[in-house]
């Protein structure tokens, strides 16, 4: 995010508050692949050397001499025995299209092995294992990190700067000047991408709200989402820990704190975030992710603003919402 306009956009209306203040499964087998084991098991030995002629080759030359019910362990007088067994016909003697589909055992009485169990991810705590996993190889294996969109906006229209109208207005002037859609790319490193300064990342199912992932050709798209909601924030996350800790880029207080030096004094500031998420593309074959996109709301709290010593206001709230896109290349 651009911590600069973050920051101007902060100052600029706290001082604008200080003028104002002074001026006012299913399994199907073909049968052509079991149709021995039907002829053997699932048909009568009558009814299959009925069904299964011998060609007229092998048609012995008398028909009383070779009764079709006559035992396969009698060797036939005018045939080898291995031409005209009552229930052993081979496959080229007997096609697939002579015997009828009704006289085969049912599908589901063989002994076919059942179809693999699939190995995509399906579980909260699989997907999770499997977005960490590929989180941790952009560190070893990415030649290059790149952010291509970052843009941060006011998050459900919060401006809320103890209830004054006048500098509320003034305040989302200003949020529209210093926050603006950042499209140019910008090179950066494992450590650069949320959460920032962290290459090795380790997360539980118990810090994720959510996890799903859906497949979409060559590769899956996985999106993780934070505990925090708008009616139950989570409270002044850290880069790697917590919920939205671990999903997208943070507003750090102390940046904030730092920026505005002696001009302005806070009391109780506080970062709160609601319903973050990120959303990775994640490689089929390497297992390594190619973009991310994370969207993270954040309510900048403030117990409390001195400015210029002269104009206090409390309670006060600013809706963040940071949205930023990278691209991993390998």
């Amino acid at each position: 995010m651009k911590k600069s306009k973050i920051f101007a956009l902060i100052v600029s209306v706290l001082l604008a508050l200080t003028l104002t203040a002074c001026s006012t499964i299913t399994i199907v087998l073909p049968y052509d692949s079991v149709k021995g084991f039907f002829s053997a098991a699932g048909a009568p030995a009558d009814n299959t050397a009925s069904d299964a002629a011998p060609s007229a080759d092998e048609t012995p030359a008398s028909e009383d001499s070779a009764p079709t019910d006559v035992p396969t362990d009698a060797p036939a007088s005018d045939a080898p025995a291995t031409d005209a067994p009552a229930t052993d016909a081979p496959a080229t003697d007997s096609p697939a299209t002579d015997a009828p589909a009704t006289d085969a055992a049912p599908v589901e009485n063989t002994t076919a092995a059942p179809a693999p169990t699939s190995s995509v991810p399906s579980t909260k705590e699989e997907i999770i294992d499997y977005y960490v996993k590929a989180y941790n190889k952009i560190a070893t294996d990415a030649k290059s990190v790149t952010r291509t969109y970052d843009y941060t906006s006011n998050y459900n229209k919060i401006i809320e700067i103890n209830n004054n109208s006048t500098l509320e207005s003034l305040a989302n002037t200003l949020m529209t000047k210093f926050m603006v859609e950042n499209k140019d790319a910008v090179a950066g490193s494992a450590s650069d991408l949320p959460p920032v300064g962290v290459t090795k990342l380790s997360i539980s199912p118990s810090q994720i709200g959510s996890a799903s992932i859906k497949d979409q050709g060559s590769y899956y798209e996985v999106t993780l989402t934070s505990t925090g909601t708008d009616s139950n924030y989570e409270i002044d996350a850290k880069p790697g820990s917590g919920s939205a800790g671990v999903i997208g880029p943070l507003l750090r207080t102390e940046d904030v704190s730092g920026a505005a030096g002696s001009l302005i004094k806070f009391e109780g500031l506080h970062a709160w975030y609601a319903t973050a998420n990120v959303t990775a593309k994640i490689d089929k074959a390497s297992g390594h992710i190619t973009e991310m996109s994370f969207n993270t709301p954040c309510i900048l709290h403030f117990d409390s603003v001195t400015a210029a010593v002269v104009v206090k206001v409390s309670n006060c709230n600013l809706g963040l919402l940071f949205q930023q896109v990278w691209k991993i290349a390998y």
